[in-house]
């Protein structure tokens, strides 16, 4: 018996010291690190073309997440943005995690670490965030991107991703081409994926021979729809090109348009089938269904985009200009001149990257597109890739915080720092039409075929911030990136003209400097729209850096997610409820008093059966 009592003893002070030194398991209670780690949520498929929604529902609970307060109505998907009606849909606890308290007792941290920290506002409180300031730097937020300036106000860098695996896996889905508007597309909605061609190119006479002369209405910034070249292979949802036996160098283009359906949109289609609640997005579609406009890629995230009994603002109208095309190229066929090229666009910038696949070299460029009459290309990078001969693979490329990144087959191809580049502040002239067909893949010479087209942004940090007016002072000034300002147009409407909202953008806006002392460190998060970070603290605690993190408040690095939450199956996939939510409600007592009573809810909080989500167990970057 002494020796049982003796192992078990000793069994909990092992436990103890590994949880106070070693390592120690924590639940993430909100969505400020989506999509890096998910705070309380549901999850759905989308009713219209069947994407994978997750929503944040941390909003339906207190303050300490244990009494329901509201639920959640209605949300858009983050694909083609239906609304979807969510109020049944089943909600999950957040993510529990791992974290290493021993890294930052022999090393000190790194930038872009996901760090645990005791909260400076109320320190037995832990926050998670990522780290992005180190001490003694000056940290600036500028239309979604972190920079550092040099010490004494020189030289202002970007801060880019160290790993681009870290960049790969922060990614936010902008598109994902297996998961069409199906819906709309079948009443005559533009379809975002299309082959095209200039309008001088001599193709669209080719075009107009073989459409009897018939064109096609739908242009975009110099872009003519045809129907040349590419063939949509309808639901495989994939496109196919046969050039071996042209004689012509001109390559042929397959381009991503922005044509981004509201919930206006899909109203006037559906005549609002899903119930009243979806009205709460507001707004007449029917016009924008007859006229549809491309729009610039913004910061929109569809973790945030839901609605209830509160106010919640859905708008999004910050563009985003760091873009990740990704699909599986399949060929079989080649000629002597075969090329395959990616383009992305930014501003009056085209970056491309041209792959031989004869012999699988890869060559970056840029071309500064001022006037399209006068295209000159800077080749700038070279390297070998497997891209080589007939055959398939996964292709992706990235051109995020003013670096360009191959993946081929899921493996990073090494351009070296020269895939790295600068912009001045004078060749930063904003979104141009271009940026509303941002995408664009071209062929020539070969039988190809691509398929799974998806496209990402990176996330996109706001400037909003809390301005501290002096040292150690408690009050301070809000500030938000952009507010309306004179007599310039709210930016929302003015997404289709991206000139004009690069206009209004520059008259209106600010960015966020932040500077971090000795000892100091800042941290963001991932969801920026939704996230109390450093930008926003308060400063009851009177500190001399409202925003800065001591080192001593640092608890540890989060590596893994151990249990994300648990599938439910059976009873149509959602389980069955075991026990549901509380709530307090005041009660009136016969002496005329009101005393708070909790009752429960008919709102599912656990079911069952569930089996392990597998493919969210992974390390975190």
């Amino acid at each position: 018996m002494r020796e049982t009592i003796e192992s078990i003893a000793v069994a909990f002070l092992l436990a103890f010291l590994f949880r106070a030194f070693e390592a120690e398991a924590f639940v993430i209670p909100t969505g400020s690190m989506a999509p890096t780690l998910y705070g309380r949520h549901k999850e759905s498929n989308c009713s219209q073309c069947g994407h994978l929604i997750t929503i944040g529902a941390s909003e339906e609970l207190d303050r300490d997440g244990v009494y329901l307060t509201s639920r959640l109505e209605s949300s858009l998907c983050p694909n083609c943005r239906a609304p979807n009606a969510i109020k049944n849909a089943p909600v999950f606890r957040g993510d529990r995690i791992l974290v290493n308290k021993f890294p930052y007792e022999l090393k000190n941290p790194r930038r872009w670490d996901v760090v645990v920290f005791k909260y400076p506002e109320e320190p037995k409180t832990n926050y998670i965030k990522r780290l992005v300031g180190l001490p003694n730097e000056t940290l600036i937020i500028r239309q979604g991107d972190l920079y550092r300036s040099e010490p004494g106000g020189g030289e202002i860098k970007i801060l880019r991703k160290a790993d681009p695996k870290k960049q790969h896996e922060l990614q936010i889905l902008v598109h994902d081409n297996d998961f069409p508007e199906k819906p709309l597309i079948e009443q005559g909605w533009p379809t975002r994926w299309a082959p095209v061609a200039r309008n001088d190119e001599d193709r669209l006479d080719q075009e107009a021979a073989a459409t009897g002369g018939v064109e096609l209405s739908i242009e975009v910034a110099g872009w003519r729809q045809t129907v040349v070249g590419w063939q949509s292979q309808g639901e495989k949802h994939s496109f196919e090109l046969t050039d071996t036996d042209s004689k012509g160098q001109q390559p042929h283009w397959l381009r991503y348009r922005h044509f981004v359906p509201t919930p206006d949109v899909w109203r006037a289609v559906l005549k609002n089938e899903e119930g009243d609640r979806l009205d709460n997005f507001g707004g007449n579609g029917a016009a924008a269904l007859k006229t549809p406009r491309p729009q610039l890629i913004t910061d929109f995230c569809g973790y945030n985009a839901f609605s209830s009994a509160h106010d919640f603002d859905l708008d999004s109208y910050f563009w985003v200009g760091d873009l990740t095309i990704g699909c599986n190229v399949k060929i079989d066929k080649l000629a002597e001149s075969a090329e395959l090229t990616l383009e992305l666009n930014e501003g009056v910038h085209r970056y491309r990257c041209r792959i031989n696949p004869s012999t699988g070299e890869a060559q970056l460029s840029r071309v500064v597109w001022l006037n399209r009459s006068e295209e000159e290309e800077e080749s700038f990078a070279k390297a070998t890739t497997s891209l080589q001969g007939v055959g398939s693979h996964r292709v992706e490329f990235a051109n995020v915080d003013q670096r360009l990144c191959l993946w081929v087959d899921g493996r990073l191809i090494d351009f070296g720092s020269k895939a790295e580049y600068a912009l001045s502040e004078i060749e930063n002239l904003g979104p141009q039409d271009e940026d509303l067909t941002p995408i664009g893949i071209a062929a020539r010479g070969m039988n190809v075929e691509v398929s799974h087209l998806q496209i990402h942004r990176d996330i996109y940090y706001q400037s909003t911030h809390e301005q501290q007016t002096q040292d150690f002072a408690a009050l301070s000034s809000h500030f938000e990136e952009w507010s309306p300002c004179s007599s310039h147009q709210h930016l929302r409407h003015l997404l289709s003209r991206p000139v004009a909202w690069w206009e209004s953008y520059q008259a209106c806006s600010r960015e966020a400097r932040f500077d971090i002392g000795p000892d100091e460190f800042m941290m963001l998060g991932d969801n920026s729209p939704k996230s109390k970070d450093s930008r926003l603290w308060e400063n009851d605690r009177r500190a001399q850096h409202r925003h800065a993190v001591p080192r001593s408040a640092l608890v540890g690095r989060a590596f893994y997610i151990y249990w994300p939450h648990g599938q439910p199956f059976l009873n149509g996939g959602e389980g069955f409820p075991v026990w549901n939510h509380k709530k307090i409600e005041p009660k009136r007592m016969p002496d005329g008093s009101v005393i708070l009573e909790e009752t429960k809810t008919d709102y599912p909080d656990v079911r069952l059966p569930f089996y392990p989500n597998l493919g969210r167990m992974h390390r975190i970057r």
